[in-house]
Formats: structure tokens, sequence, C-alpha cells
């Protein structure tokens, strides 16, 4: 059993806490809205009222809020790092620049970057997808923890790697989505209908996640509107994150400008 400490118990965060519990590890949360507070409480978690609270008396800490902004005020910001334990480890899940966990590392911390591909149900599932970026030491003391609620888990290289791996996920599939508007823009103007086009398409050499996704939202509109601002956030970072490191993205730069205006 583990003592796992979570900041950001959201649509994320709330799915990793019900999966934790079923393994057997203790779990305290950061949560300030009664109707949460009460429903964690029933179900086992401890319930305290600040990270620097949280960060007392736990062997793990994830961090699982939506920003990258948000994540270094939880951790930088508000005294957690101060009242964590010797060895206890911070793990930071949210999508962001590699710079966040630099920084939480350089306040003399041990840190983990875990960023994560999937979803609410691939964690209910115990399915997720996750990049972990940090030593060979500490990504082994974080497996047992991921493992309730991973099923893919990959050490990809030093702290930031795991954050780096997400990004150029979120600009390939940011791409992916700029062709798949195209091609369901082309359709139209083939006089074809875009759903059936889309889902005749899985089989094909030209299928794409983001196209199934079109098939199922009905039409690429559909789909922008239901994940443009999860899009634009994640393609704003990878974005920024390639400037800073003065990498080019080539073709990819063109295929993705156009979801930082979603």
């Amino acid at each position: 059993m583990t003592r796992v400490g979570i900041i950001g118990t959201g649509a994320m965060g709330r799915p990793v806490v019900d999966r934790l519990l079923a393994a057997g590890h203790e779990v305290a949360a950061v949560v300030r809205r009664p109707e949460v507070r009460d429903e964690l409480t029933a179900a086992g978690v401890e319930v305290v009222a600040s990270p620097a609270e949280l960060g007392r008396g736990r062997d793990v800490v994830l961090v699982y809020v939506y920003s990258d902004e948000q994540a270094r005020e939880v951790t930088l910001d508000s005294g957690l790092l101060e009242s964590l334990e010797p060895g206890a480890l911070v793990v930071v899940h949210t999508t962001g620049s590699p710079r966040t966990v630099e920084d939480i590392a350089a306040r003399g911390v041990a840190v983990v970057d875990a960023a994560a591909s999937g979803g609410p149900a691939s964690i209910a599932a115990g399915t997720l997808t996750v990049f972990l970026g940090g030593t060979a030491e500490d990504v082994e003391r974080f497996r047992p923890v991921v493992e309730a609620y991973a099923s893919h888990v990959e050490h990809v290289g030093p702290l930031g790697s795991g954050q780096r791996v997400k990004l150029l996920n979120n600009l390939l599939f940011g791409a992916h989505v700029q062709l798949a508007v195209e091609a369901a823009r082309v359709a139209e103007s083939f006089g074809l209908d875009v759903a059936q086009v889309a889902r005749t398409l899985h089989t094909c050499s030209g299928q794409s996640y983001a196209l199934d996704l079109v098939a199922a939202s009905g039409s690429a509109a559909a789909l922008v509107q239901g994940a443009g601002p999860y899009i634009r956030k994640d393609v704003l970072v990878a974005r920024q994150v390639a400037a800073d490191l003065g990498v080019s993205l080539g073709t990819m730069d063109a295929a993705t400008r156009p979801l930082t205006e979603l």
C-alpha cells in the first residue's frame, strides 16, 4: 500500500482516485467543493484543504489539474514542496512545459513527469497510456501506483521526456484533426456524406483517430466544437515549447496553426 495524495479530482483525477482505492492504496485529496468533499469522504478518501496539508505523510503526490499554469501554482507556490517528507515523490500528470517539472526538481524534490494519453474512460478501465520522464529509481517507485489505472506505461527518458513525447503526440493529433477538417470540407464539395466517408475510411490507408472521431461526432464541426478548447490548449503548449527550444516544426507548424485560433 502506498500513501497517495492527489491534487485535481475533476474529469481525469476522479477516476484515478477510484482505481487507487480499488488497488488498496491509501488516498488523500485536496478538495474545496462541498459536494465533491462529501462524495470522496464517503468513498474512503481523506479530504484536506490545501496542497501544503496534503504533502504531510504522503509517499507520492499526483498533480492532475487542467493547465500548466495551475500545475505550477499548486506545486511551486502552495507550500506543497516544503511540507513533503524526505523521499516523497511528486508526479505531474498535467500536460505542460517540461520546465515545470525541472523547476520542481530544482527545489530538491524527487519528481516524475507522467503525461498521459487517453480520457476518463481509459482511466476507469485501467488502460491509460502514460509517458514517464525521470530517473529509473523514481519511475520504478511510481510504477505500482500508476499501474492501478494505466496499462501502457513507458519510461521514455530523463525528467521532462514524458512531456516532450506527449507534446509531440498532441502536435500529430492536432495536425490529423486539421487534415480531417479539410477532408470533410472536400468530401462535402464532392457531394459526399462526411460521416459515411469517415466510417468507410476507417479500414483504409487514410484512416486516423481524428477521422474516427469525425465519424463518431457526425461531422468535423461537431468534433472541433466539442474538443476544440482542449486541442487548442495542448497545441499552444507544444508550439511554445518547440519555440523555446528552437526546434522547427516543419509542416506541423502550418498544419496546427489554425487550431491555435479555435
